[in-house]
């Protein structure tokens, strides 16, 4: 029995030494980085509609959302219903991406009613909405600019966004 043992004890050593004795495959081209490519153009732009805020309760309302809002076809058939929140606390207007073209976006103003806003979308370029007076400056800011001539407004005033150069 002692024999057994030893015989598979220098069988078992044979074995281990015959691995640890085989050379590591080395390669001869080193592995770096993706290559770069040449840059992608993006073929969609994005659209981010800052439309009125609401908090269903006390405890949201350091943190009010944005009301969802309705994207349309320039002739007013329905594409899209937008759930309108994003980042920390659901805080954010959401952004989407859609192909270039013309559209038309039904929002709930901040300043009560809802409103249908003619939108134009540009490759690889974000299109803002501004129905809440928060993205876009409004008053002295905004009438003082040299380019106060570009910007959209309500009938009250209220910036809601760039003139586009197509109508």
């Amino acid at each position: 029995m002692n024999r057994a043992i030893i015989v598979t004890c220098f069988v078992g050593l044979a074995a281990m030494t015959g691995c640890a004795t085989r050379a590591p495959l080395v390669l001869r081209n080193p592995v770096g980085p993706e290559r770069p490519h040449a840059p992608r153009r993006r073929t969609d732009g994005d659209l981010v509609v800052y439309s009125a805020t609401h908090a269903t309760t006390y405890a949201q309302s350091e943190y009010p959302v944005h009301t969802d809002y309705t994207i349309l076809t320039r002739d007013d058939k329905f594409i899209e219903q937008i759930a309108n929140e994003t980042g920390p606390f659901n805080a954010n207007p959401a952004t989407v991406r859609l192909p270039p073209g013309e559209y038309h976006v039904k929002a709930l103003t901040e300043r009560g009613g809802f409103v249908t806003v003619p939108v134009v979308i540009e490759a690889g370029k974000t299109t803002v909405v501004d129905l809440n007076g928060e993205a876009l400056p409004q008053g002295a800011d905004a009438n003082e600019a040299a380019d106060a001539a570009d910007w959209v407004r309500m009938p009250d005033g209220h910036v809601v966004g760039w003139r586009s150069d197509q109508k």
